[in-house]
């Protein structure tokens, strides 16, 4: 694989082909300037791309910064990014197990991208129980969109958890994805690393994601700063 594949390619390629897989992308900086990208791209090829926000980092700017660059009209890359914002575990709950699917059908979305899937689950007042129901329904909910042929992209920053029974949430939030890749900043670059997976449940062929393996990769474009405006459609 060329040294120089930017890291969103790498992710991009591997979760949306074949569709219908389950990929966590997570990381220290530049974790959700890169899934923006992903979007980007996947609204480009594909149409329309449906976030789920639990982290407020889903930035309009930055998507429209990007369509820009690539001479596309930025009115309608947003006219395709649908968003629902969650500010509580049980925000998030509903977000993806009530109408999430229906949703998906109604705008001809194969992709949802999920940031923070654990952002709000380190909440003393939601029990344990709670957060476990949670992901049950969660998985159900992410399982019925593969068996439509529907792609989720998890994005997570490294988890720092301050109720210390809740740091095992991430090795079962590893343990429901397909795809898991690491990525950290070194010398200026972004590199990208592929922890494990299957390639999806479409796809007996484990060499073609594993051959990602550890690349080095391009910097990501600049301004991709966090931002706290609220975008929805």
């Amino acid at each position: 694989m060329d040294a120089l594949v930017p890291a969103y390619k790498v992710v991009q390629r591997h979760f949306s082909a074949p569709p219908g897989k389950i990929a966590l992308l997570y990381g220290e900086r530049g974790v959700y300037a890169t899934a923006t990208l992903v979007a980007s791209e996947v609204i480009r090829r594909c149409g329309a791309v449906v976030f789920v926000d639990a982290a407020n980092r889903v930035d309009p700017h930055y998507l429209a910064r990007l369509a820009r660059y690539r001479s596309l009209d930025p009115a309608e890359v947003l006219e395709r990014a649908f968003v629902s914002r969650a500010f509580t575990c049980y925000q998030f709950d509903v977000a993806i197990t009530d109408g999430l699917i229906d949703m998906l059908h109604s705008v001809n979305a194969a992709s949802v991208i999920i940031y923070g899937p654990l952002d709000l689950m380190d909440d003393e007042q939601a029990p344990l129980a709670d957060i476990y129901d949670i992901f049950t329904r969660v998985k159900h909910t992410l399982d019925q969109l593969k068996s439509e042929n529907i792609s989720t992209l998890l994005v997570s920053a490294v988890p720092r958890f301050q109720i210390k029974e809740r740091e095992q949430l991430f090795p079962l939030l590893k343990t429901m994805s397909d795809v898991v890749y690491t990525l950290e900043s070194v010398g200026g670059y972004q590199r990208i690393t592929l922890e494990g997976g299957t390639h999806g449940t479409n796809s007996g062929n484990r060499n073609a994601v594993d051959t990602a393996g550890r690349t080095k990769l391009v910097q990501l474009p600049a301004g991709a700063q966090k931002r706290g405006s609220r975008f929805s459609r």
